[in-house]
């Protein structure tokens, strides 16, 4: 598992002042792309390759809220991979409080450049044996 974190903006939060739901999502991007970075599999390089991975399932489950200048730690990492569906989980921890504040997944497939859906094994065979290898029981 690997960790990115990402300090609270104030355009981030509502009227309540606390994060807005749909900033998580964004920030379960952030840590996705870095975790690829760090595999060595990058967004820019797979895309420069005519590789898409869009997503296809988002879960989001919100534990405790996040403020204005909190410190959120993102565990990211992969929970499944047989080929075809990509599963990336999430935990979010509020470094400033020491709370658990969201956990989720994001369920992704892998396209080329006109949507039709491709079998990696066949055609990036080392993408494939990169996200066989970094499957963690999550």
């Amino acid at each position: 598992m690997e960790s990115y974190c990402h300090k609270v903006h104030y355009y981030e939060t509502d009227k309540m002042g606390i994060v807005h739901h749909s900033n998580y999502i964004r920030w379960m991007e952030e840590a996705r792309v870095e975790l690829l970075d760090r595999l060595g599999i990058s967004f820019a390089s797979m895309e420069a390759r005519g590789l898409l991975s869009p997503v296809v399932g988002i879960e989001c489950r919100y534990l405790r809220p996040c403020r204005f200048d909190d410190v959120v730690q993102i565990n990211v990492a992969i929970s499944e991979f047989r080929g075809v569906r990509l599963v990336v989980s999430y935990e979010m921890i509020n470094t400033t409080t020491g709370e658990l504040a969201c956990t989720g997944a994001s369920q992704h497939c892998f396209t080329d450049q006109t949507g039709k859906p491709i079998i990696l094994r066949k055609q990036y065979p080392d993408v494939d044996a990169v996200l066989r290898t970094s499957v963690q029981n999550a």
